[in-house]
């Protein structure tokens, strides 16, 4: 069962954008990166129901990867995808679910052993110095913020909206330091994991107050001053929640 998931990934999200943004008709250069994103993840999720065969995962954590694969065509490709690009907030909400539900959900569901045993001594090679990156929980978070804040600069933000091979990197790059975030907090137990998760409780509520209290709207796909101050609370109250309880969990498994 899990292979026929990885299966019909690898040949439906493909395959999905390039009709829905008509390049079978056009050959538009507008869809590549986004034929391009659903390769990589069609990729991924076959590679690990391949390696599910041989190293058969727990239900629970089997369970955690196809959900959080599901969870990043829906807002990745297709309809919804449409609809969290017309206003920025929306957008704001697809960049945080990247971050704060989507990366965890994968530390999570602890895919390695079977995206090794479908890669072999390739997969792992490529993989070994993330790893290394991994534990330094402090360093990783420096690198989520750095990421953070370049793509929330208004002229990095405006020139994704404008080009497509630019929001692709955008989001390739938040997935990327978030899964590094997130593994050097959840996937193993370390001393800086508990100050490096409230540093970034900080620095993103820092930005969350800043588009919250602008005086004129910064970005272009903006409308009006009241979508960035929505924009800035969505940055600063649920995600921060979500930081704030990933730090209380990981105080009380120190207690215990």
């Amino acid at each position: 069962m899990p292979l026929k998931i990885g299966l019909l990934a690898f040949v439906v999200l493909p395959v999905y954008p390039a009709h829905a943004h008509g390049w079978i008709e056009e050959t538009e250069v507008t869809s590549f990166p986004e034929i391009l994103g659903g390769l990589l993840l069609a990729l991924l999720w076959l590679s690990y129901c391949i390696g599910a065969r041989r190293i058969r995962p727990t239900t629970g954590r089997s369970l955690t990867f196809h959900v959080a694969g599901l969870i990043t065509a829906l807002i990745t490709f297709g309809p919804l995808a449409a609809r969290l690009d017309n206003s920025s907030a929306m957008h704001m909400i697809q960049h945080m679910l990247i971050m704060v539900l989507i990366a965890p959900l994968y530390v999570l569901a602890r895919p390695l052993p079977q995206w090794f045993a479908a890669s072999g001594r390739t997969g792992i090679n490529l993989v070994k110095p993330l790893l290394r990156l991994g534990r330094f929980p402090i360093r990783m978070c420096g690198l989520q913020g750095i990421a953070i804040w370049f793509w929330h600069a208004p002229k990095f933000y405006n020139l994704a909206l404008e080009s497509p091979w630019w929001h692709f990197a955008e989001h390739v790059s938040f997935a990327l330091t978030a899964s590094l975030f997130w593994w050097s907090i959840l996937g193993r137990q370390s001393s800086s994991a508990l100050p490096a998760l409230l540093f970034t409780l900080m620095h993103t509520g820092m930005l969350g107050a800043l588009l919250t209290f602008a005086q004129m709207p910064l970005y272009s796909d903006l409308h009006d001053i009241q979508d960035q101050q929505l924009v800035g609370l969505i940055m600063w109250v649920p995600v921060g929640l979500m930081y704030l309880v990933a730090s209380v969990w990981i105080s009380m498994r120190w207690l215990q």
